[in-house]
């Protein structure tokens, strides 16, 4: 049992650098699921509208979901791709929303759906 301790904690640690996102797919893009090595900045199942979430009003919502994107890539070392994941798609928007306004979080991802994100 003790045996098992030492790799349970070296997995524990190395899966706080695991990160995913999921892009729907829509008629410019192919959707899909990225797994990749990262820093810990978002959470587990981060999304590109968790980082567009918060934004002032007037701000470009379609910018902000681009840029996120282009981070998310830059930051991390790729480990897997995958097709388009309801599931993942889903949870990554829970965990956007957890500890926010929820009338707030439904206008905004209201307002990112219509770019089809």
């Amino acid at each position: 049992m003790r045996a098992l301790i030492l790799p349970g904690l070296v997995l524990l640690f190395a899966a706080l650098f695991v990160r995913s996102y999921t892009v729907p797919p829509a008629p410019d893009r192919r959707g899909g699921t990225s797994v990749s090595l990262a820093w810990p900045n978002r959470p587990l199942f981060g999304s590109p509208r968790a980082d567009c979430l918060g934004l002032p009003a007037g701000d470009s919502v379609i910018a902000c979901l681009i840029g996120s994107v282009s981070r998310a890539r830059a930051d991390g070392i790729p480990l897997m791709q995958v097709g388009f994941c309801g599931t993942c798609y889903t949870l990554s928007q829970r965990a956007a929303a957890l500890g926010r306004n929820e009338a707030a979080v439904q206008a905004r991802l209201g307002e990112i759906a219509r770019f089809g994100w």
